[in-house]
């Protein structure tokens, strides 16, 4: 991919200013790959804005009596990771964030992270500020799922060496192992 990622940022970005027809697609396949793969403790993003949907997903796991489901939050320049709840406030980038006492998130069966885009060797590329890479970096999960829309996952994405992958994909049409 000869493009940089502010460039590749900005392509996708205005292709998500259209809009998608994904509807609920991810959460589904997000409650398929869960399940398939006996997860017990999942990690997962509240989606908002342009991001891709999981909110179906996040209230499946929350009222499944056999998955603990943790959300990030930001906090200063990292991710804290709380047990879900509906007690939640709006933090100034917009997103929900849920509140209660952060816990250690270690060991977790599935990790689900955004991106604006990735490839077919488990790279994403994220928003530009890092808080998913620092997170990757210090979490250990069996299974780390990014999620984009299908015209996102591209054959190859710019990388530098601080970039966390993942290994698996979930498009608005199926779930990539890498």
């Amino acid at each position: 991919m000869e493009a940089s990622k502010p460039a590749l940022r900005k392509i996708v970005l205005a292709e998500r200013e259209s809009g998608h027809t994904c509807g609920h697609a991810h959460s589904n396949l997000l409650i398929d790959f869960a399940h398939e793969n006996r997860a017990k403790t999942v990690a997962c993003y509240i989606s908002f804005g342009d991001e891709p949907n999981t909110n179906v997903f996040v209230k499946h796991c929350q009222l499944s009596d056999q998955i603990k489901l943790y959300v990030p939050r930001v906090s200063g320049e990292t991710l804290e990771w709380v047990e879900y709840n509906e007690n939640q406030v709006r933090h100034k980038l917009g997103m929900n964030e849920p509140l209660g006492q952060p816990i250690d998130l270690n060991n977790v069966d599935l990790l689900v992270v955004p991106a604006l885009a990735a490839d077919h060797q488990g790279n994403r590329l994220g928003r530009g500020k890092g808080f998913y890479d620092r997170a990757l970096a210090s979490i250990t999960a069996k299974k780390i799922v990014v999620v984009v829309h299908d015209n996102e996952l591209y054959q190859e994405i710019p990388v530098e060496k601080h970039d966390a992958k993942v290994d698996t994909i979930c498009t608005c049409s199926s779930v990539v192992s890498i």
